[in-house]
């Protein structure tokens, strides 16, 4: 083995708890992605594509809503929140947590109010049919009492996973249990937005029920009396971050989110109904992957506090080169079975749904591969040439998009996903490797 590799793969006292964190989520992802292949075969078999594609359009509409007028503050307070636990200041954790609080209230009552108030010109602008603003209006209920993203946070800083973890995955046995009952008493596409509305409404306050309690316990009970305009004004460029941070993460998202609405204008519910099939089967992967990032941001924040350079690059280019070897081995298998699997699962109805499932593929290979890349450039402070990549990564998505859905329909709208992923990744290795890092400072 090669001096190279060796210090490449050099394993410290940080590296068995990333391990042990990754093992807690990937234990939850797992279930949770499992259970939630089996309750789109559900949904899938009680609705059919026209009805699969008139759900995925209401809950995309909805948390496309969420994503562009709130404000989340789960990378803010991750960040800045490192930095005061690092330093052992209760009273501006405190504070942080506070100012993530009123974030999430006033992002999630400002989301409801625009997903309702423009859910009635939406509807028949995609094709949802008599009820589709009541559709709307039911699910967008969920936006005013969500607390996610500061419960998720805090859960995580905590080191929390295998609780979250849990959590999950007893949100994803309810959203079966109510797929089953359905498909079972034959509801119809009502029980399947009572479903999105349940969920929604647990996923919003359960992951911020237990961060509370978590602070509780620790010690932290000053947080409703502490200042959030303080934490405004001790903690360097905290907006800009969130502004940043946000703005990526919806450029990020804006590919998963904007393209099954701007399919939706374009196809049939039908067609969408194969593309969510295709989509959904390549988010379970997605978010098995993601698992390891949710672990290695908080870590990797620590580390470029502390100074330590060299271990902040090693655990970088470890866990990319890690990811692409275990994400490539699973993929190519994976990719000779989707005829049988779709046909076994979905039936022929779906059968549209294989080749784009077989194009995505490619695109999560390069996504999962840099998942790597987001949490070091935002520990790094670099946020603004992660989101400079990721505007050139949407805006040629954007540009491409049309065209390509003209020429090959869903099938089109994959080949989009590839680029995206391709430039993003380009982008973001660039940023991570012609730029040098510091050489190891003193803390």
């Amino acid at each position: 083995m090669s001096n190279a590799f060796r210090r490449l793969i050099h394993f410290d006292e940080l590296v068995p708890r990333i391990l042990r964190n990754v093992g807690y989520l990937v234990s939850g992802t797992t279930a949770v992605s499992l259970i939630g292949i089996v309750t789109l075969v559900l949904t899938a078999r009680a609705l059919g594509p026209a009805g699969l594609g008139i759900l995925a359009l209401v809950e995309a509409y909805v948390r496309t809503i969420d994503m562009l007028f709130r404000l989340q503050p789960t990378q803010v307070l991750i960040k800045y929140g490192s930095e005061a636990l690092e330093k052992d200041d209760k009273g501006r954790f405190e504070r942080l947590i506070k100012l993530s609080i009123l974030i999430d209230l006033a992002g999630g009552v400002l989301a409801g109010l625009i997903a309702i108030s423009v859910g009635w010109l939406a509807a028949p602008v995609f094709g949802l049919g008599p009820d589709g603003f009541d559709y709307i209006l039911v699910v967008a209920l969920a936006l005013f009492v969500s607390f996610r993203p500061t419960g998720v946070a805090l859960l995580r800083l905590f080191d929390r996973f295998g609780l979250l973890a849990v959590s999950e995955c007893c949100l994803a046995v309810m959203r079966l249990a109510i797929a089953a009952v359905a498909l079972a008493f034959d509801l119809g596409i009502w029980a399947f937005i009572v479903m999105l509305l349940l969920h929604s409404l647990a996923d919003g306050i359960v992951a911020f029920a237990l961060a509370i309690r978590e602070l509780l316990r620790r010690g932290y009970d000053g947080v409703w009396r502490a200042s959030a305009r303080t934490a405004c004004t001790e903690n360097t460029r905290i907006f800009r971050f969130l502004w940043n941070s946000n703005i990526y993460q919806i450029l990020r998202n804006a590919t998963q989110r904007f393209d099954v609405l701007a399919l939706g204008v374009m196809v049939s519910p039908a067609i969408v109904g194969q593309y969510q099939v295709a989509k959904r089967s390549g988010r379970a992967v997605l978010r098995l992957a993601r698992t390891l990032t949710q672990v290695l941001f908080p870590e990797l924040a620590k580390l470029w506090i502390q100074g330590e350079r060299s271990r902040f690059r090693r655990m970088v280019r470890y866990v990319t080169l890690m990811i692409f070897v275990s994400s490539s081995a699973v993929a190519i298998p994976l990719a000779f079975a989707v005829p049988s699997l779709v046909d076994a699962f979905f039936g022929e109805d779906f059968t549209g749904a294989i080749p784009m499932i077989w194009v995505l593929g490619g695109a999560i290979v390069l996504n999962v591969t840099g998942l790597a890349f987001n949490a070091a450039l935002l520990s790094m402070g670099r946020d603004r040439e992660l989101l400079h990549v990721t505007i050139l990564s949407t805006a040629l998505f954007a540009v491409a998009f049309v065209p390509a859905v003209s020429l090959w329909g869903g099938v089109g709208a994959m080949l989009c996903q590839v680029l995206f992923s391709a430039v993003w990744f380009l982008g973001c290795l660039w940023h991570l490797e012609m730029r040098p890092l510091p050489e190891k400072s003193a803390v």
